[in-house]
């Protein structure tokens, strides 16, 4: 059985948001590189779930934390590294 690709449909725009501010919030404490391989793990395992076809809402949910997670952590690893140059 094929799945079907994650299009932006299949985000969850709430979670997607929640995981953004608290991103914001990790980034007080922890490393935007750490943030970033989290939510990289995140959305590995999202995929995986979403991948069967009878738990695509589980795993879109999964799949929208970890690209909050991204959101506040991609532009403060690049910051992060123009100022190391």
């Amino acid at each position: 059985m094929q799945a079907k690709s994650l299009d932006a449909q299949d985000l969850r725009w709430p979670w997607v948001t929640a995981a953004a501010l608290a991103g914001l919030a990790a980034l007080s404490v922890a490393t935007p590189l750490s943030v970033l391989g989290g939510a990289a793990a995140i959305i590995f395992i999202g995929l995986g779930v979403f991948r069967n076809p009878h738990h695509r809402v589980a795993g879109g949910a999964i799949v929208s934390v970890g690209v909050g997670l991204m959101v506040p952590g991609l532009p403060a690893l690049l910051l992060q590294g123009v100022n190391s140059l």
